[in-house]
């Protein structure tokens, strides 16, 4: 804020307190507007600056002059209001409970006194209102939210439909209805909202000075629709109403705060949605403005802080660049140290640190950031009490770290809390609430993690009569039936598994089907669709093979010729940057080999070919051990495949792939910067990041998006491959030029392999020579190695 205008209100308040000094006590008229006035300049210091002790002095004023207006006094109402509106304002600050109900009994007292043909009335049925639906955000009471709609109806038809007030109070009716829309998901509550917006919006043409609070109003409406039907008209539409709010608000304006915050929320959206780097980058800076409009101790400044760390972990999430996550860390310690405790702003800002905490540790593997990410959440917790609006988002939140500290350290305690926080979240969201499907998902996804430890088919009973509920709030075209009907049928082929009763495999094998019909090629989750099946058709095999009847037979081998046909799908797919693509190609190997199929070959070179091409996109993470314990022994499988076949020259190719996978990459971006690709290896760092996270974070409308991003890296792979010595940059390399380093002497590849151990013996001039060992464990083989090789030149590998 300017300094001319802080200067302005200072002056303000000290000349009303002189003038009061000069009234004293006994000239009741006079002195009563002296306090008004006194606690109307100390609030509006409040709101410049934030100091506390301006508003604590403005009740007691306030509280003054009502007293000095006994009951009948034709002001009496307005003392009431006024004293009301800053009790209201000290509960937002600090949370005191006592303070919003005085609020509510104040208002109530003042719209007695105010009779129906009475101007004012209008207004104090929208003040009483807005308490109210301020108690029902604190308490989730549902006749506090549908009485505030009620008291707003009856304001609104106190208004004619010429007088300008009319538009504050069809905003106030419309933001009630989008609070109950919120809560009960009843579409015609959302769209009579923003018709009541529209209407407002026209009672002030250009140049009114409400109109800017108009035109954000609408917008925040049309964000939420947007949120909920995915119409891109409507998301440009709010960017060009909050872009218009702030061309009426410049610098100095008393509102231009929450227009730069809305424009910037805004952006930050249609860039998750269009992947257009400029608009996060202006939401960036719209946030950084906002801040400097905000001393260190004013109220709204945390917020503020808010919004540019959000930005900036969104930005983290694109470009992966460390230090924009570890900037929105800070600006979130920095905006929690301005919530103290019973600040209504508290919770949220304590969920937005633990959330970045728990993605700096999924990126790093910290375990401190993960504990300290579960007290943040169990703090925020703390501060939504039952009926609190935000207590089944901080329920779910407990619930998903504590989740992700039992896969970290399986103490079956942390499961079981998880369970009962899902449980408490369900029961606080009944049909129709905007986050019921996702609570019955979640719950059953944490059951089916303990059914899998303890092995209770109680839980796994309960976990797929979780999924039947959340799949029927899922209707075809919803953007999460996908994962619902995987999450079922995995469920039910576990039940399989335990009872053996095929109804439940069959079901499991057609609602796998459909979820592989939602997911086309391209999707993220197609690689994981295909494998489940897969696996669930080979199950169902299986079975019909320990029948002796000729039909079971035909099944069973129908159900095998189907799911290779499924997995030799994945060798179509040109770059693969999901985990789920290499572990759906390694299943399709391990299925290949037990079942002695054809196609074996073909999966373990796209098995390595999928390893190479996750690694070169997982940058440094600790990721990269798990993917080494997951690949371990996927190299020397593949070489004795190769070797049992005859395909010797592939066997070295397919071993030296799998061995070198790790290092090659340092290899390969130290000769493309030698190359002079520095600018390239960086756009392949960037775009590889972006991917990964499209694919982590994906549903089926992040398709298109996704397939632009890998559109764009093949793009950048083509143009690395024209460089010097890189034509082959994620290609294997050929037998031809590992024959190479065989020109000094002969190379001895030793493989020991869960199916053969075999050595190689590699020459420059001819083919290799295959030496089978007739041993089949580790254990053995490393006797052989320790005989010594006479020949001067020979090296083993």
């Amino acid at each position: 804020m300017g300094q001319s205008s802080s200067s302005a209100v200072v002056d303000d308040v000290e000349e009303s307190r002189a003038a009061l000094q000069y009234c004293p006590p006994g000239h009741y008229a006079t002195r009563s507007q002296l306090l008004h006035n006194l606690a109307k300049e100390l609030h509006r210091r409040f709101q410049e600056r934030g100091d506390q002790s301006d508003l604590d002095e403005a009740i007691e004023l306030n509280r003054a002059a009502l007293e000095l207006y006994p009951t009948g006094h034709p002001d009496r109402p307005m003392s009431l209001s006024d004293l009301a509106l800053g009790i209201l304002i000290r509960f937002q600050q600090r949370g005191d409970q006592s303070d919003l109900d005085e609020s509510i009994e104040l208002y109530r007292t003042a719209l007695e006194l105010c009779p129906t043909e009475y101007y004012g009335r209008s207004m104090s049925l929208n003040s009483l209102a807005f308490s109210i639906l301020t108690r029902f955000r604190q308490r989730g009471v549902q006749s506090d939210l549908d009485e505030a709609i009620e008291l707003h109806r009856a304001a609104l038809e106190l208004y004619p439909t010429y007088q300008p007030d009319r538009s504050m109070s069809l905003s106030s009716l419309a933001t009630s209805l989008l609070t109950r829309f919120q809560q009960r998901g009843v579409q015609s509550d959302l769209d009579e909202a923003i018709e009541l917006h529209r209407t407002a919006l026209t009672l002030f043409p250009p140049g009114h000075p409400r109109r800017s609070a108009c035109l954000d109003n609408l917008g925040i409406s049309l964000r939420e629709r947007f949120q909920q039907r995915g119409v891109l008209s409507d998301l440009d539409e709010l960017i060009e109403l909050h872009r218009a709010a702030m061309a009426l608000r410049p610098p100095g304006h008393s509102d231009q705060f929450s227009s730069l915050r809305n424009l910037s929320v805004s952006l930050r959206d249609r860039f998750q949605q269009r992947d257009v780097l400029s608009d996060l980058n202006e939401a960036i800076e719209l946030n950084r403005v906002s801040l400097v409009l905000f001393p260190s101790s004013h109220s709204d400044r945390s917020s503020s802080l808010n919004n540019l760390a959000n930005s900036l972990r969104v930005r983290f999430q694109q470009q992966g660049v460390h230090s924009n996550l570890d900037e929105s860390i800070d600006l979130h310690r920095d905006a929690l140290a301005l919530c103290p405790p019973g600040n209504s702003g508290r919770p949220s800002s304590l969920n937005n640190l633990a959330i970045s905490l728990r993605d700096r540790f999924q990126q790093r593997g910290v375990l401190s950031d993960l504990d300290e990410s579960i007290d943040l959440h169990r703090d925020a917790l703390a501060h939504c009490p039952p009926g609190h609006s935000d207590r089944p988002s901080s329920l779910n939140n407990l619930a998903i770290s504590l989740r992700d500290r039992f896969q970290q350290r399986g103490v079956l305690s942390d499961l079981d809390e998880a369970v009962e926080l899902n449980r408490a979240a369900c029961v606080l969201c009944p049909p129709g609430h905007s986050h019921q499907s996702s609570a019955l998902n979640n719950l059953a996804n944490t059951l089916r993690a303990r059914f899998q430890q303890r092995g209770v088919l109680f839980d796994l009973d309960e976990s797929i009569e979780l999924h039947r509920a959340a799949l029927a709030f899922r209707p075809p075209g919803h953007c999460d039936r996908p994962s619902s009907l995987s999450d079922l049928a995995i469920c039910l082929g576990d039940r399989f598994h335990g009872r053996s009763m095929l109804s439940d495999l069959d079901e499991s094998i057609e609602l796998h089907r459909a979820a592989l019909a939602l997911c086309p090629p391209g999707h993220s989750d197609r690689s994981s669709s295909l494998d489940n099946l897969a696996l669930s058709l080979q199950t169902r095999s299986h079975h019909h093979g320990l029948s002796s009847s000729s039909s079971s037979s035909s099944s069973s081998s129908s159900d095998v010729d189907e799911a290779f046909k499924l997995y030799l799908q994945l060798s179509q797919i040109s770059h693969a940057v999901p985990r789920s693509d290499f572990r759906a190609a390694k299943s399709w190997a391990a299925s290949a080999e037990q079942l002695k199929h054809d196609s074996a070959l073909i999966a373990y070179q796209t098995t390595l070919k999928f390893l190479d091409q996750y690694i070169a996109v997982l940058a440094l993470s600790p990721h990269h051990f798990d993917v080494v314990r997951e690949a371990s022994s996927l190299a020397t499988d593949a070489f004795s495949y190769s070797v049992r076949h005859g395909e010797l020259m592939t066997a070295v190719e397919l071993v030296e792939r799998g061995r070198a996978v790790f290092w090659t990459q340092m290899v390969r971006f130290r000769t493309l910067s030698a190359s002079g690709g520095e600018a390239l290896a960086k756009e392949f760092m960037q775009l590889s990041f972006r991917l990964r996270h499209a694919f982590e974070m994906s549903t089926e409308d992040h398709s298109p998006h996704i397939r632009q991003l890998t559109m764009q890296l093949e793009d950048v792979i083509s143009r690395i491959r024209m460089l010097p010595g890189l034509s082959r940059f994620l290609l294997p390399r050929l037998f031809s030029d590992l024959q190479k380093a065989a020109e000094r002497g002969p190379v001895i590849i030793v493989n020991a392999s869960q199916y053969s151990c075999d050595a190689l013996i590699i020459l420059s001039t001819q083919d290799p020579v295959h030496v089978p060992f007739n041993i089949t464990q580790a254990e053995d083989l490393r006797i052989v190695l320790h005989v010594p090789v006479h020949h001067r030149a020979c090296r083993i590998f």
